[in-house]
């Protein structure tokens, strides 16, 4: 009986104990959360950087390179021959996967290699993946660096699209810039001697500048 009661006690010692620390703990300032989300996602963009640093270093040396072409909505995700696929979705609830083929130019420059050879394709599709440039006339002129220190990339290319509908609109635009994506996450494209070319691309309200 003592024994019982000895271990009853104990217990609620240990209660009490835990209450009276629980009661000592001060909630976290917003401000600190705030710093600390900071922290995080410097921390997330850091880690992309570096990501791509070193996607970078390894496909300036493969003879395959990776392009983005779109899975369309109702497609099964393919299991085999696709090295990364999206879960965004854009346009027409089309996701954008990565398949890697045989380079057409090699340069010391990954995204010029990446974009010619994705511009070359003349495959309507991969697996159950479609190419939606096809059939466009799009080649590129060059690649540049500019801003400070060099940290913006600007594509520069010519031709039209041949788009076959409004889903097709943001496809073909989707696939180039996914493709610089893998590269470089600050670039911009000029079609045709502008930016708003390429803005305006499949724009069919007349209101696009």
């Amino acid at each position: 009986m003592n024994t019982k009661r000895f271990a009853v006690v104990g217990l609620a010692a240990l209660l009490l104990a835990g209450w009276g620390c629980n009661s000592k703990i001060q909630p976290t300032p917003l401000d600190q959360i705030a710093n600390d989300v900071d922290a995080l996602q410097s921390a997330q963009e850091l880690s992309a950087e570096e990501v791509i640093r070193v996607r970078r270093q390894d496909d300036l040396v493969s003879n395959l390179l990776p392009i983005a072409v779109v899975l369309t909505e109702g497609q099964e995700a393919p299991v085999e021959g696709v090295e990364r696929l999206s879960n965004e979705t854009f346009g027409c609830l089309d996701r954008i996967g990565y398949v890697r083929v045989t380079r057409e130019t090699a340069s010391d420059d990954v995204v010029a290699d990446a974009i010619s050879t994705l511009l070359a394709s003349r495959e309507p599709a991969y697996g159950n993946l479609i190419n939606s440039l096809w059939e466009s006339t799009f080649k590129l002129d060059k690649v540049q660096q500019s801003g400070d220190g060099g940290a913006t990339t600007e594509v520069w290319i010519s031709g039209e699209a041949n788009s076959p509908g409004t889903c097709a609109d943001p496809r073909i635009k989707e696939q180039i810039e996914a493709t610089i994506r893998q590269y470089s996450l600050d670039y911009k494209i000029f079609l045709n001697g502008t930016e708003a070319n390429w803005r305006c691309l499949g724009d069919m309200s007349g209101e696009c500048k």
